[in-house]
């Protein structure tokens, strides 16, 4: 970790960002950051464990750190993600508790430290600081009693899809009942925009899929990019895409699943670089099952394509692309090109 000195305005800015000191007075903000330091933490460092005593109050100023919470066995799963101007380890410092869970950092973050000798005089001479405190843990004990979405406030997510599981960050925003509007950028190209509404995702587009397939195919490619999500951008009136069918953990979940039988799938498929044509005039296809899917790729083969091409041109995912081909060859409906 490298440790440095603060005072800059944008460190300002992070604290009037950050629920606890937004309406501290500007010297009593500067006071703090003059006491305070600033921490870089690099791609996998751990910023506390669950047990340590806790000494000290974050402020996230840059990056994503990842609060996780102890699940069956050995593992661990995400319980949230925290970006700039969030808070941690403040109820540690005034409980003289251990820290209940462990903190940290996938891809790298800079957060301003505050030491527990500092927390405790802005808790005895600021009477504003000791109010809003009282005022946040309120709120998040009536969202426990309440069940009520967790989401209040501005969130603003970012970071690289080479550090982050998708899958994961996804489920976190849909269990913490996130409002607003996730991006995934490839080559600083918007590809994919997923609108959530109190942890459901309302409408969503990936590439020129729309719906829960856009969400399935997320799932069924490697992605090499960025992911933003920011609450701001939250729509402000009803957003819902009929083709989302499902709800929102059902969906992913089941993403998950296609893309596990994807792989079987493919091996018993001929090469993708086969060219594929029809052999009957007509389409046979007497299930409702992935009717409209066969349709689909029936009419892109009016002229032969290679199964690359069907794949990557279908409406439908590749899995639901991927299972229809394997249909139409096993009833001889569409036969590889004859070279």
């Amino acid at each position: 970790m490298e440790t440095k000195a603060l005072g800059e305005l944008d460190d300002i800015g992070v604290l009037r960002e950050a629920e606890l000191f937004r309406s501290m007075p500007e010297p009593v903000i500067r006071t703090i950051l003059l006491q305070a330091h600033s921490e870089y933490y690099p791609a996998g460092s751990w910023v506390v464990r669950r047990g340590e005593f806790g000494d000290s109050l974050f402020v996230v100023k840059s990056g994503v750190v990842e609060v996780l919470s102890p699940s069956e066995g050995d593992g661990s799963r995400p319980l949230a993600y925290l970006g700039r101007g969030d808070c941690l380890g403040e109820l540690a410092i005034l409980t003289e508790s251990p820290r209940h869970a462990d903190v940290r950092v996938p891809e790298h973050a800079e957060l301003i430290v505050i030491g527990r000798d500092l927390f405790v005089d802005l808790l005895t001479n600021h009477a504003g600081f000791a109010s809003q405190l009282c005022v946040i843990l309120a709120e998040r004990l009536i969202k426990l009693l309440q069940d009520l979405p967790a989401g209040g406030g501005n969130k603003e997510l970012q970071g690289s899809l080479n550090y982050f599981d998708l899958a994961t960050v996804i489920q976190t925003l849909i269990e913490s009942s996130q409002t607003g509007v996730m991006k995934l950028s490839v080559e600083e190209t918007t590809a994919g925009v997923l609108f959530f509404q109190n942890g459901n995702i309302a409408k969503a587009s990936f590439q020129h899929r729309r719906g829960d397939e856009a969400i399935h195919q997320l799932f069924q490619v490697q992605l090499d990019g960025e992911f933003s999500f920011s609450s701001s951008d939250a729509p402000t009136e009803e957003v819902a895409d009929r083709s989302i069918k499902e709800p929102a953990l059902v969906l992913v979940l089941d993403s998950v699943r296609l893309q596990d039988e994807l792989e079987a799938l493919r091996e018993e498929l001929p090469s993708e670089a086969t060219v594929l044509e029809r052999a009957d005039s007509e389409l046979q296809w007497s299930e409702q099952q992935e009717k409209k899917e066969a349709e689909a790729i029936w009419h892109r083969l009016q002229t032969p394509k290679t199964i690359a091409e069907l794949l990557d041109e279908s409406p439908c995912c590749h899995y639901h692309t991927a299972s229809v081909l394997q249909n139409l060859l096993e009833t001889e409906q569409v036969m590889p090109a004859l070279e």
